[in-house]
């Protein structure tokens, strides 16, 4: 929403709600989350707006999040990483969170260079794609005549991202919403151990990074929902911790509450989400001098 409101016209908070929530349902039924972002772009299109703004705000809430993500996760690594490296001394298992964090981190890098590098650009398109599209397996589908069309799309796409980067106050007010997003969803699994009536005295900041570690380990997980891997590692460090007889059932209503609940309200939120063509483009540097104009009186 936050940054929806600088580049689009007419679009409420409750239809964000409802955007996000259904972006959620195509993220738990895809590998890798990989459908979200594509129903983002596809829905705001069919809404009026044009691919490079939709893509823009997309791009710019994934990068947020994603160097949220890897805040809580760098903090989490840096105070409990020794506690779970004595702990799983001796299993391979304990190197899968430096994996998660650095496969995070290079997608972080690579989304920002897509976003603003004129350089990838050109070899993206000048180098690779004019390569490629006269392949003789590839040159029957005639796809130099859109060569311009998506070298034109990309270049705009560029230029729109670096219109949003100007606002620094909104990229850290989104930067500390997904911060919260991220730690209510570490603190989740650490409400159900308590309301099973287990003692976490003197060990809430170690489950949290446990549970911090879960969804790091999750993220590159290869199936819809990290399904078979999520309970996997779940169990694994929080049966560190607890009995088996306690863990299966936190296990068990972790799952209902971070991947069936978003499943079910995603879809509920997609059946009602408005698909009126009635949204505008907002010129985001009209919208940002106004403010500034405005800061000034």
């Amino acid at each position: 929403y936050l940054f929806s409101r600088y580049t689009i016209k007419g679009l409420t908070l409750f239809d964000c709600v409802r955007v996000n929530l259904a972006t959620q349902f195509f993220n738990a039924i895809t590998p890798f989350a990989s459908g979200g972002q594509p129903f983002q772009v596809v829905y705001f299109h069919s809404r009026g707006i044009k691919v490079k703004d939709s893509t823009s705000i997309v791009v710019m809430n994934f990068i947020t999040y994603s160097i949220a993500f890897v805040i809580v996760g760098l903090i989490c690594l840096v105070l409990k990483y020794p506690t779970f490296d004595t702990l799983l001394k001796g299993s391979g298992y304990r190197y899968l969170v430096f994996v998660g964090i650095t496969i995070n981190i290079f997608v972080i890098l690579l989304t920002v260079f897509l976003a603003f590098s004129k350089k990838l650009y050109y070899i993206l398109i000048e180098v690779l794609w004019k390569k490629i599209i006269k392949w003789p397996i590839i040159r029957r589908f005639n796809l130099e005549t859109k060569t311009d069309q998506i070298s034109n799309m990309i270049l705009d796409y560029q230029e729109k991202i670096k219109e949003l980067k100007h606002n620094r106050s909104l990229w850290f007010l989104s930067l500390i919403i997904h911060i919260i997003r991220v730690l209510i969803f570490v603190v989740i699994p650490l409400i159900i151990f308590k309301a099973l009536g287990e003692d976490l005295s003197g060990l809430w900041l170690t489950l949290g990074a446990a549970s911090m570690f879960v969804n790091i380990i999750m993220s590159y997980v290869p199936t819809p929902g990290a399904s078979g891997g999520a309970e996997g590692v779940f169990y694994l460090f929080f049966n560190l911790f607890f009995t088996s007889q306690i863990v299966v059932p936190g296990l068990l209503l972790w799952r209902l509450i971070t991947y069936y609940l978003y499943i079910l309200a995603g879809f509920l939120a997609l059946v009602t989400l408005n698909y009126k063509n009635n949204l505008k483009d907002l010129n985001y540097n009209n919208v940002y001098n106004i403010e500034e104009e405005n800061s000034l009186e």
